[in-house]
C-alpha cells in the first residue's frame, strides 16, 4: 500500500487519539490513521506536536521532516530500532567510497543552487 505524504504549513496542533494522528488549525481539523503515513513535514515554527504523536509516527516508521524558517529540512526523525533497513542504508553510506560521496554531493549542491534560481555551468 502507498503511504501518504503530509506536508503542515499553518500554525497547527498535532496529537493522536486511537492510532489516528489529529491535526488541527484554526479553519480546519484532519485526521488520518498513523500507520497510512510514510512521512509528515512540519513547515511552520509555531506548529506543536505531542511526543505521543511524534513516537506512534516514529514506531510506524513514518519519518518526520522539520524545516527551517527558509522552508529547507533542517532535521528528521527516524525509527532506528524496528526496522533493518534503515540500518543497512546507513551502513551503506558509511561505507560508500569517496568519489561516490563526492559526486552525490556535487550533485546536491548543483541542485540547491538551481532551487535558487541560479545558473550553474559545469565544466566537469
Amino acid at each position: 500500500m502507498l503511504k501518504k505524504s503530509i506536508l503542515i504549513e499553518k500554525k497547527s496542533s498535532i496529537t493522536c487519539k486511537d492510532l489516528q494522528l489529529k491535526i488541527k488549525n484554526q479553519t480546519r481539523e484532519a485526521s488520518v490513521p498513523i500507520e497510512d503515513i510514510g512521512y509528515i513535514v512540519i513547515d511552520n515554527p509555531e506548529i506543536f506536536i505531542s511526543i505521543t504523536a511524534l513516537n506512534l509516527l516514529v514506531e510506524n516508521n513514518a519519518s518526520v521532516i522539520i524545516c527551517n524558517t527558509s522552508h529547507l529540512p533542517n532535521g528528521m526523525f527516524l525509527n532506528l530500532n524496528s526496522h533493518h533497513i534503515q540500518q543497512e542504508l546507513f551502513k551503506n553510506q558509511i561505507e560508500a567510497s569517496l568519489p561516490l560521496k563526492k559526486q552525490l554531493w556535487q550533485q546536491t549542491v548543483v541542485e540547491k543552487l538551481n532551487h535558487y534560481g541560479l545558473q550553474v555551468h559545469r565544466f566537469f
